[in-house]
């Protein structure tokens, strides 16, 4: 008996340790410099289509012209990855990104958009991305198409 209380203390004792390890690395602080970066690897991820590298909150949501588009952080990895929405986006240009006082990011960039015989035009965007522990909670999108 004494043996089994001797295994059983360090084992609950790793055990929360590491439970209370998890939630640090999961969400670590985050400065301008790594915000910018989630952005970036947003922006990327509408052309390339590879969002593994985005770091969204999982209740992480998007608004697009007063609309809601994005209602968790898997859902919008999912369709940057397989939605049709963003499969007409062919390039971006123009990307700027500036951080407000607030922490919010402010990212302009042109979009190259096209399918079919709808021929190539171009969108300039202007999103925000407001940030949750490290991770991209909320992004408000505003689209002009152009010429």
């Amino acid at each position: 008996m004494p043996l089994r209380r001797t295994l059983l203390l360090p084992l609950t004792a790793l055990l929360v340790l590491a439970g209370t390890a998890a939630p640090a690395l999961a969400a670590p602080g985050c400065d301008d410099a790594c915000r910018v970066e989630g952005a970036r690897a947003y922006v990327a991820a509408l052309a390339d289509h590879d969002p593994s590298d985005v770091p969204f909150h999982p209740e992480a949501t998007r608004v697009e012209a007063g609309l809601p588009t994005g209602f968790s952080g898997d859902q919008m990895r999912a369709d940057l990855r397989y939605g049709p929405q963003y499969r007409v986006i062919r390039g971006i240009s123009d990307e700027s990104y500036t951080v407000r006082d607030d922490g919010v990011v402010v990212a302009e960039f042109t979009l190259d958009v096209g399918a079919g015989p709808l021929g190539l035009r171009t969108a300039r965007v202007h999103e925000t991305f407001r940030y949750d522990g490290g991770l991209i909670r909320e992004i408000v999108a505003d689209i002009r198409i152009g010429g």
